[in-house]
């Protein structure tokens, strides 16, 4: 009688971004990650969400992601193993600081800054204010249902757990490309298994925060990054404007860690205010479906073109 070998996994986000332990505040990537099709290289929304899993482990229980920034220096090889080492910077009674080197070939790659909260009901006097969504919701779409997903063409069985739709840009003044709000529509897909409110719906804000940001410079522009144009049923892809396209920094602040889930459909509203040269900053507004501020973002991120005379 033979015992046949147990079948892989099935992943979904949450197993996606599971680490284990290897020493103290060492952890190490079990899966193989989703890469880009196009460049074959490693998601940085995905590295950020697991050292932000990672930095979690090591914080007092109660305590909430507040913010998390990262700086990208290398291109890790995603067939290899990455390791998440974390140190412990501070632990106050508020807030928790933690610094995780995401290292491959005991080589820093990616350094990433990240603060925890502590939740607890806050008492006292308190200043309350969130700016609203500036775009309207669609109720022709079915209650924002997502029909155009730009991850459908390059799904696999390691991801990615998400879809996009790109939405019709909106100009304020369309003489001033600072002005212009880039849409999208995104949401973690297969469900998330946690409850509303749990680490998991954080992290997988973390994932998606970093998707078609340096888009937004482009799309302004009219410069094509090798996706088809918004809104095309066609899917036709426009060959891509640029050689380079890479993230430099990204910044993420939270405003809420409930009244929201991931696998709901959040709205993202880009804009960019300055750009120059090959560098160009994007700022980030992401809300629920209800209309709940969730985080904001900042990022920037460098370019280099095929053809600069078309900016």
């Amino acid at each position: 009688m033979t015992t046949k070998d147990p079948e892989p996994k099935r992943l979904d986000f949450e197993t996606h971004i599971e680490l284990k332990e290897t020493s103290p505040d060492v952890f190490a990537t079990i899966h193989e990650p989703w890469v880009f099709n196009i460049t074959n290289t490693m998601p940085g929304p995905l590295m950020m969400a697991q050292a932000a899993s990672a930095a979690w482990k090591t914080v007092p229980t109660g305590f909430m992601l507040d913010s998390l920034q990262t700086h990208f220096m290398l291109a890790p090889n995603p067939k290899k193993p990455l390791v998440y080492k974390v140190q412990r910077i501070g632990n106050g009674r508020r807030f928790a600081v933690r610094i995780v080197n995401i290292e491959q070939d005991d080589k820093v790659f990616v350094t990433i800054t990240t603060s925890f909260v502590n939740d607890v009901r806050w008492s006292g006097r308190a200043m309350t204010h969130a700016v609203p969504m500036r775009i309207k919701r669609h109720p022709e779409r079915g209650g924002w249902k997502i029909t155009l997903d730009d991850f459908e063409d390059m799904r696999t069985d390691k991801g990615p757990f998400m879809k996009f739709e790109r939405l019709p840009l909106v100009h304020e003044d369309p003489k001033n490309p600072a002005t212009t709000i880039a849409p999208v529509v995104a949401q973690i897909d297969p469900p998330i298994s946690a409850p509303r409110g749990s680490a998991a719906h954080i992290l997988a804000v973390v994932h998606a925060s970093d998707y078609h940001v340096m888009d937004c410079p482009l799309s302004v522009h009219d410069v094509a990054h090798g996706a088809w144009p918004i809104g095309d049923r066609t899917k036709t892809a426009r060959p891509a404007g640029m050689k380079i396209m890479t993230s430099l920094n990204h910044t993420i602040h939270f405003h809420t860690h409930d009244g929201f889930r991931a696998d709901e459909l959040m709205y993202i509203e880009a804009t960019t205010p300055w750009a120059k040269d090959g560098r160009a900053m994007i700022n980030t507004r992401i809300f629920s479906r209800q209309g709940l501020l969730i985080a904001t973002v900042v990022q920037e991120a460098f370019y280099v073109f095929k053809d600069e005379s078309k900016l």
